[in-house]
């Protein structure tokens, strides 16, 4: 896994780049006229060019006599600016498209760098779904790096599938890890194997030169200040402006969230008119779903949105290069367009108008006149993630509505609370479902308990997208729904599915370990626009109501959650039954 650094081919290398600056060889490419913007001093400055060799920029000034042959390529940015290309620092990127087609719809938006984490693949099969991930990643247009997900999950018995410590060891010397993906505050502090296990990963990752990535949603203010003691040092959960301050006087690197999970951009963004130091202030999308990625783009609709919001451009730009490289200790390779750093550049017409017309990777455009020249790498996954929906065998209990019964109930589209329902009383019994999670890895594990406040009046709606567990969620009005929903899940291999009694009236297959699509991104886009537009048809009052079956089953989000063990209850992981 560890690469060898070839110290001889570096030198020959930074030589090369020395004699083009000094005008000894002749630039591969050159551009010129542009105005560059200088990532380190927030400077925007006209007449200036670059000359690029061997994929990185060799000279990065004012415009000057530049060697050239009949191979340097010439690119004239006829007055437009040139930024580093993005770099998104937190994502999940199989964000129900595949690789390939996330890619493809990506590149357009000038994105050239993601860090991504592993879970999707990890959370049923351990370090058996890392490896085919890092594996696709490599080789691809768009740079790719990666952290390991640290399978927090709400129970010990959850977190079987989490490798030992030591099995992380290859990938965290690998030069294309980052370190370990977000550890959930609460989970870091529990007693025992679950509290235990994060630690020591943090401080491995920490220990050997990696980043250990922050999740802090909720955390009190002295628990922030023991967390942070672990040694983690960034942030994606912060929502308001507050929040933000409180974590940047940690020394953390506070990552705007702007994507389809949450968008914090609009409460955070009034704290750009304080006099502040932002160079810790990054965006990230944490995630895009089809639907969002076509309509609005990537990370360049986050930026945008920045833009909007009234953000100066420069600290703009910033959160999404330099900012985010020095985080990650990449600063020596990308987020600037200076000497010796890769020549990723996005040509856009002005500061306020972000609209890539040319985008170059490593000094060659991939990206020009609206057209994309690249392709990505084709990637073929092991049959065995074609086969993580296992469910036969499996008794599915059909709880009575009657006397009192605890239930999840929602407060919005993610967070629960717990609710103890009396069925004697009207109004409690109002928007009651019923709620089953399953072990879709095998067992034939199950508990069905009840969920208020999701709206749906007739029908069932299942996912095998659940977050950080191995189980199928599924929620309905009745449990023929819920079995019909259940057995197309198994049919089609994962996704999601709606029907009303024995009829399925939309699904979203998800093949590739019951997460992915192998669909078009257009067509997998209008898959869950339909699925989501049906169940708001039937009653549903949430945007997204998918992603709100999603997240009933992850330790990330407060207060009542579930699994095929029970309710579980966030502030002591008690395992709760139906009865109060």
């Amino acid at each position: 896994m560890k690469n060898r650094i070839n110290f001889e081919e570096d030198t020959a290398r930074s030589r090369r780049l020395a004699d083009v600056a000094r005008q000894k060889e002749p630039a591969e490419t050159l551009i010129q006229n542009g105005t560059l913007f200088n990532a380190f001093t927030g400077e925007f400055l006209p007449g200036q060019s670059l000359w690029i060799a061997g994929g990185r920029i060799a000279y990065a000034g004012p415009d000057s006599d530049c060697v050239r042959d009949d191979r340097t390529e010439v690119i004239d940015a006829e007055g437009m600016t040139l930024l580093p290309g993005l770099i998104d620092g937190h994502t999940h990127i199989l964000m129900r498209s595949g690789l390939e087609e996330f890619i493809r719809h990506v590149l357009p938006g000038g994105t050239t760098t993601i860090i991504t984490e592993l879970i999707e693949f990890a959370s049923f099969f351990g370090i058996l779904g890392i490896e085919p991930l890092v594996r696709a990643l490599k080789d691809q247009p768009i740079r790719f790096y990666y952290t390991l997900p640290p399978l927090c999950t709400l129970t010990p018995a959850l977190e079987r599938t989490a490798p030992d410590n030591a099995a992380y060891l290859p990938y965290l010397e690998d030069p294309e890890c980052m370190g370990v993906g977000e550890i959930y505050w609460s989970n870091l502090f529990l007693e025992g194997t679950q509290g235990s296990r994060v630690q020591e990963l943090a401080r491995m990752a920490i220990l050997l030169g990696k980043r250990a990535e922050g999740h802090t949603a909720g955390a009190p203010a002295k628990s922030l200040q023991a967390y942070t003691g672990f040694g983690f040092s960034s942030d994606h959960e912060p929502i308001t402006a507050a929040e933000a301050m409180d974590r940047l006087r940690l020394g953390c690197w506070v990552m705007v969230r702007q994507g389809s999970i949450r968008k914090e951009l609009p409460e955070i963004a009034p704290l750009f008119r304080e006099n502040l130091d932002f160079r810790r202030m990054a965006l990230c999308t944490d995630s895009v779903d089809p639907q969002e990625l076509l309509e609005q783009g990537y990370l360049e609709g986050s930026l945008r949105s920045a833009l909007k919001l009234g953000i100066p451009p420069a600290q703009a730009y910033q959160m999404v290069t330099i900012n985010v490289a020095e985080h990650f200790r990449l600063d020596h390779q990308l987020g600037s367009l200076s000497p010796g750093k890769a020549a990723d550049v996005v040509v856009i017409p002005s500061p306020a108008e972000y609209e890539p017309r040319r985008i170059l990777i490593a000094g060659k455009t991939v990206f020009s006149e609206g057209k994309t020249l690249v392709e990505p790498r084709h990637v073929e996954f092991p049959e065995a993630l074609f086969s993580s929906v296992r469910i036969a065998g499996y008794q599915l209990e059909e709880p009575r509505k009657a006397g009192r019964c605890r239930a999840m109930e929602l407060v919005n589209r993610l967070v629960t609370r717990e609710k103890i329902i009396d069925f004697d009383n009207p109004e409690d019994a109002a928007d009651v479902l019923y709620a089953a999670a399953l072990n879709r890895t095998g067992g034939g594990k199950s508990f069905t308990g009840f969920l208020k406040g999701f709206g749906l009046k007739m029908g069932a709606c299942g996912t095998t997208t659940s977050w950080d567990t191995v189980d199928m969620l599924c929620a309905g009005a009745d449990m023929a729904s819920i079995r019909t929903v259940i057995e197309r899940l198994r049919e089609i291999g994962g996704g999601a599915v709606f029907a009303i009694g024995e009829t399925v009236v939309a699904e979203c297959p998800l093949p590739l370990c019951g997460v992915v699509s192998l669909a078009p991104l257009k067509t997998l886009a209008a898959q869950m626009r339909n699925l989501d537009e049906a169940l708001q048809n039937a009653g549903a009052r949430w945007e997204k109501p998918v992603l709100t079956l999603d997240t009933l089953t992850t330790a990330s989000i407060p207060h009542l959650r579930i699994t095929h063990e029970g309710y579980v209850r966030m502030r002591d992981r008690k395992i709760l039954p139906l009865s109060e």
